[in-house]
């Protein structure tokens, strides 16, 4: 594959240097006016001049030049490519000049561009605010502007509302002046802001409140709420003045802007966007009582505004020259979000969790041919859509942390902050960082780390021979890619892979590199029963096939947790996607659980969660009911047991990991354990008083009490889930209604659910796919969730035609996900041959590839011990 592919861009006969934009919105009707005045370069002596726009009527145009004025007489819009053509009536002089633009354009609903939003006031009366989202190609829907990362320029933004409004916008206000006409607004002119890319402009308007602070280098920051609600940001305010301190120190170039705004939009499609200097969130990744919350949601608060700070260096400092660099803001992004977060909050132990975190989705999504490289070649910006994903995010972060070992952190975070001198204010390719970070280690990096970026997927290394005596081991290993249905690949590639050890009492300090298809490497070891854990603390995106007299070896140490809880999640998670790939037996992976009985460690827990989840899935479809029964029995004890540990109540003493393994243990409870009644009862008891007495119910597994009590109610607690929805202006406690109400075993309420979220209105379009992911939690759920998204196919898309792809990916996922039959993957793919949905190919792809591969693990359950009911008592 090519490192670049031939990119449609605008022409260069113009270039621009600043925009002088002034916009007047109006939020009574939906509509705003604008005027730009566009400083350029004109290259080359032509009569026309190319800029994007969508959905923007030009009303006016003129270029001037010197003394001189050329109107323009004509406009050709091009609705595919999202540009328009300004004709003018003489050719326009080489040189400086100045295009002006009068338009107009909709504050639309889609949640992109420059568009509204609708929230309850504390009085409950119904507001309008109206904000930017312009990542990725949606500046264009504001104004008539150069839309490519790389044309980066200045802006100096002005905006005129009625003057019981607030406007805000990436720089600090210059000036406010209350207007003679029209009566009742005000003019407000912002700073120029630095030179920069159209995405990462913005602006809101409407009536907020807000907690303020300081950072170290005299930043002001603050945290934009609804009105009334100012307190609910003051955890983000706390994080966001300790993060961006951290991220000033750790990259010695100071963060350049006078002010830092985080606003909360009450709809918003993505999860926040690093917009510079005004940085956008969805309500509950940003609005939290930190007195209520539960460690999980803290935990996302503190993990998202992180992130989004993180771009202001990676992304808006330093730009990728194209989407086709995406990763070099969200894999960096994505790596210093817990980098920053382990260091302001160690006590949430944020690599432990990485391991099945952004770790586990880049293992997964990149274990399918349907994958693409991280540097994935685009030749439309529209492509960008679909690597939005794991790969972008995930795999992107992975990389950075393979990077970061084997540097050490000192050459590492060098490197970065020459990075970011260089490179300020400018765009950048991935081989400029390789150099960057070659320069101070004195070795090749892009040699190193080339196929992690240019190849799709990742290696798996087996263990093909071992010789172990009580001072060392021998091992010789062999690498090949892995490949999610254990197929191989049509492309032999060797990865040049950093591989650190771990022994009784020593874990490696230095990566060796294993750089060739088949090598030998001596391990000094310890012990009356040495044992060995290769890719110790998974600094290497790969998975490790260890022998069955490894396994063996490890075990004891397990039982004794003399190996790493990363390490022991790891060994459960590799054995069980290696049988799934029919690379080791089935037997095996329970085997491995059955020894991890009585661990302590949330991380582990995850594991077993995800193992015992995903097995659930794949036995309840056997059509083998006896085996299915007993494997549930399995599980039933097994979570039962580890409840007697975790207990309900919250401890005086509990630390974070503490409650996030109480909340992984309760959250298994709605599967395996729902009809318990015990557990039945005991969740009935704290549903009904939570209504008066909200402290009897932690947040920490309020959505599994809430499936627990639905699955064994009916109407009447059905209506009660319903009611708190519709009675709370509380965004947080309404995601747990719409996480859970089609939990119900009645079909009738599964299909009201979904008529709730689709139909009713009630549910913004930001959040509809949680409902249809509540009725999609068992096979009989997500056979009434899949025949309703075919019925009402096209009203979800006409709902979803402007809207972010993410969104309709995020739909087509909670209704077909839970399906493993080939038969079935058969069905969902001639559907979308016939409906097909574009933007959403990548994904559409890769949800038939991972169908087909469970189908393929469940036809292999069909034929070992697993089916046997005998082989789980």
């Amino acid at each position: 594959m090519p490192d670049t592919v031939e990119r449609f861009l605008l022409p260069n006969d113009a270039v621009p240097k600043h925009y002088s934009l002034e916009l007047t919105p109006d939020l009574e009707n939906l509509v705003f006016t604008g005027k730009v005045e566009i400083d350029v370069d004109m290259h080359r002596a032509v009569n026309e001049i190319t800029l994007h726009q969508n959905e923007i009527y030009i009303e006016s145009s003129c270029f001037k030049s010197g003394d001189k004025t050329i109107d323009a007489t004509d406009f050709h819009y091009s609705n595919k490519w999202h540009t328009v053509k300004i004709i003018f009536d003489s050719t326009l002089p080489t040189g400086e000049g100045i295009l002006s633009i009068s338009f107009k354009g909709i504050l639309n609903g889609d949640m992109a561009g420059f568009y509204k939003s609708s929230y309850v006031d504390a009085n409950g009366n119904k507001k309008i605010m109206a904000s930017t989202q312009f990542e990725s190609l949606d500046a264009r829907r504001a104004f008539p502007c150069w839309d490519e990362p790389a044309v980066k320029a200045t802006f100096a933004v002005t905006i005129i509302i009625p003057n019981h409004l607030t406007a805000l916008s990436n720089m600090p206000e210059v000036s406010t002046t209350h207007l003679a006409s029209p009566v009742g607004k005000k003019k407000i002119v912002f700073q120029r802001s630095p030179k920069m890319s159209t995405y990462l402009l913005a602006w809101a308007v409407g009536e907020f409140d807000f907690v303020q602070g300081t950072s170290k280098n005299r930043v002001t920051i603050r945290v934009f709420s609804p009105p009334g609600r100012a307190e609910q940001g003051r955890f983000a305010l706390d994080v966001g003045i300790r993060a961006l301190d951290f991220y000033d120190d750790f990259f010695q170039v100071p963060y350049p802007l006078p002010k830092l705004d985080m606003i909360c939009v009450t709809e918003f499609a993505m999860g926040a966007m690093e917009n510079w200097g005004l940085v956008t969130y969805r309500e509950v990744d940003l609005m939290i009582d930190a007195e209520k919350a539960s460690s999980q949601q803290k935990q996302r608060v503190a993990i998202v505004v992180a992130h989004e700070l993180s771009h202001q260096w990676f992304g808006n400092l330093v730009t990728m020259a194209w989407w086709d660099g995406l990763w070099l803001n969200e894999g960096f992004a994505s790596y210093m979000e817990n980098f920053c977060v382990d260091a302001l909050f160690p006590e949430y132990k944020i690599w432990e969790q990485y391991t099945t975190d952004a770790f586990g989705s880049a293992q997964r999504l990149d274990a399918l041919k349907s994958s693409h490289p991280i540097i994935v070649p685009i030749k439309h910006a529209e492509e960008v859509e679909q690597v939005f994903d794991a790969i972008s995010y995930c795999k992107g972060s992975t990389v950075v942390n393979m990077i970061a070992a084997v540097l050490g952190k000192e050459k590492f975070r060098e490197g970065l902050q020459h990075y970011m001198r260089r490179h300020a204010y400018s765009n950048t390719e991935t081989v400029d960082l390789w150099n960057t970070w070659s320069e101070v280690w004195g070795k090749d990096v892009a040699e190193l780390m080339s196929n992690w970026t240019k190849k799709t997927g990742y290696p798996y290394v087996k263990v093909t021979s071992e010789k172990w005596d009580n001072s060392e081991v021998s091992i010789t290993l062999e690498q090949n890619r892995f490949i999610a249905d254990g197929s191989q690949s049509d492309e032999e590639v060797v990865w040049h892979i950093p591989l650190f050890f771990a022994t009784e009492g020593n874990v490696s300090s230095e990566a060796v590199i294993m750089n060739q298809k088949t090598q030998t490497f001596v391990i000094p070891v310890s012990g009356s029963k040495p044992w060995l854990k290769i890719n110790t603390g998974q600094k290497a995106l790969l998975r490790v096939a260890h022998t069955n007299e490894m396994i063996s070896r490890l075990q004891p140490a397990i039982a004794s947790k003399h190996v790493s809880a990363i390490d022991i999640a790891a060994l459960l998670l590799d054995a069980y996607a290696l049988a799934k790939a029919n690379l080791a037996p089935l037997e095996s992976v329970v085997n491995i659980l059955r020894c991890m009985e009585n661990q302590d460690s949330f991380v582990v827990w995850y594991a077993i969660s995800g193992v015992l989840n995903g097995l659930y899935i794949l036995m309840e479809q056997l059509n083998n009911p006896e085996a299915f029964k007993t494997f549930v029995d399995f599980g039933h004890h097994y979570v039962i047991k580890a409840l007697e540990h975790v207990g309900w109540d919250p401890k005086p003493n509990d630390s974070h990991p503490n409650k996030l393994m109480r909340s992984t243990v309760l959250g298994l409870l709605d599967t395996f354990a729902w009809s318990d009644k015990d557990v039945a009862a005991e969740a009935k008891r704290r549903f009904d008083a939570h209504f008066t007495d909200p402290s009897v119910l932690p947040s920490e597994y309020k959505s599994s009490v809430y499936r627990i009590v639905l699955q064994n109610g009916g109407v009447k607690e059905y209506e009660a889930v319903l009611r708190t929805f519709t009675e709370t202006e509380d965004n947080s406690i309404r995601k747990y209604c719409m996480n859970t109400l089609g939990a119900t075993r009645d079909p009738a309420l599964r299909k009201r659910t979904l008529d709730w979220a689709v139909k009713s209105g009630e549910v913004k379009l930001q959040d509809f796919f949680y409902p249809i992911g509540s009725v999609s939690q068992n096979i009989q759920g997500a056979e009434i969730a899949w025949d309703y998204f075919k019925q009402n196919f096209q009203t979800i898309k006409a709902k979803l035609a402007k809207a972010s792809p993410s969104l309709m990916d995020a739909v087509i996922i909670n209704s077909v996900n839970r399906f493993c039959t080939k038969e079935r993957a058969d069905e969902i793919e001639k559907f979308f041959q016939a409906n097909p949905l574009p933007s959403s190919e990548r994904r559409i792809n890769q949800l038939l590839e991972n169908m087909r591969t469970s189908a393929q693990m469940l036809d292999n359950i069909s034929k070992s011990q697993l089916a046997s009911a005998a082989f789980w008592h």
